[in-house]
C-alpha cells in the first residue's frame, strides 16, 4: 500500500472512519494487501483497472495545469508521475451516535490538506466534505455533492511548484447537512462514501518552484526537495 497523503491533521477527537487503500504493484517498497479472490471476486482486476484510469485523468489534470502555469513542456509535471507512487484509497464512515459528533468527542475527518501534487475525489450524495476559504482562513465551505462530477484538491507539492500561486486546500469532513443528517429514532448519522485518488510523484523526482511562477519580487520561497524527503519530513510531523 502507498503511503498515507493526508497531512496536518489537527488531532483533537477521534476519527470516525474506516479505510482501504490500494497502490500499484509495481511499488515493492509497500505491497498491496488485495482481499482473496474467493472472498470477492473480481475485485482485484477491477481496482486495479480503475487505478490506471484514475492516473489517466489526473494526468490530463496535469498537463492542464503545466499550460496554465505557463510551461512550454506541457508534460513537465506529468513526466515526474510515473503512477506506481500514486494511492486510491476507499473510505467508509459508518453510521454512530450523532451525540459523539455534537459534544466534539469524535470527527468523521479533522481539518488537513494532503501531501500529493493533486487529488481527485469521488463522493456519494451524502455530503460532509467542507473546503476552507483561502481568503477567509477558518471558514469552511460545503462541497456539495454533484453526480457523476470529480473533486479535484490542490495538494502540498503543487503548491510548492507554484510557488504558492496555486494553494493546497485545507479540507475536513463534517456531519450531513442538518436537513439530512440523521436516520431513525436513534439518530445514527448516515454512512457516506468516499474514494480519494492521491497523485504524487516519483520518490527522487525533485520539486522546486517554477520559474514562470517566480521573478524579481516574487522570490522562490522553498528550497527544492525530492518526494521522498518531503514524505518523510511530513511523516514525521505527523507520527
Amino acid at each position: 500500500m502507498a503511503p498515507y497523503f493526508g497531512a496536518n491533521v489537527q488531532l483533537h477527537a477521534d476519527n470516525q472512519q474506516e479505510s482501504y487503500d490500494i497502490g500499484s504493484d509495481q511499488n515493492a517498497s509497500q505491497p498491496n494487501q488485495w482481499i482473496p479472490e474467493e472472498g470477492l471476486p473480481g475485485f482485484r482486476e477491477f481496482m486495479t483497472r480503475f487505478y490506471w484510469e484514475c492516473f489517466q485523468v489526473g494526468g490530463d489534470v496535469l498537463r492542464a495545469l503545466a499550460i496554465g502555469m505557463g510551461l512550454d513542456n506541457e508534460t513537465y509535471l506529468l513526466e515526474k508521475h510515473s503512477g506506481h507512487n500514486n494511492q486510491l484509497r476507499l473510505l467508509n464512515y459508518p453510521p454512530v451516535p450523532a451525540e459523539i459528533f455534537e459534544t466534539e468527542r469524535a470527527v468523521r475527518c479533522p481539518a488537513h490538506t494532503d501531501w500529493s501534487s493533486i487529488t481527485l475525489l469521488f463522493q456519494d450524495d451524502c455530503g460532509g466534505l467542507e473546503i476552507e476559504d483561502v481568503t477567509d482562513p477558518g471558514n469552511f465551505v460545503p462541497a456539495v455533492p454533484v453526480k457523476n462530477a470529480i473533486i479535484m484538491n490542490v495538494g502540498d507539492l503543487l503548491q510548492r511548484w507554484s510557488n504558492d500561486h496555486l494553494r493546497s486546500t485545507s479540507h475536513r469532513v463534517t456531519v450531513p447537512p442538518s436537513s439530512d443528517r440523521f436516520e431513525g429514532e436513534d439518530r445514527m448519522t448516515r454512512r457516506r462514501f468516499s474514494i480519494p485518488y492521491f497523485l504524487s510523484p516519483d520518490p527522487e523526482s525533485v520539486i522546486e518552484c517554477i520559474q514562470s511562477c517566480t521573478g524579481v519580487d516574487e522570490p522562490a520561497k522553498y528550497e527544492p526537495i525530492t518526494q521522498a524527503d518531503y514524505n518523510q519530513m511530513r511523516a514525521s510531523m505527523q507520527y
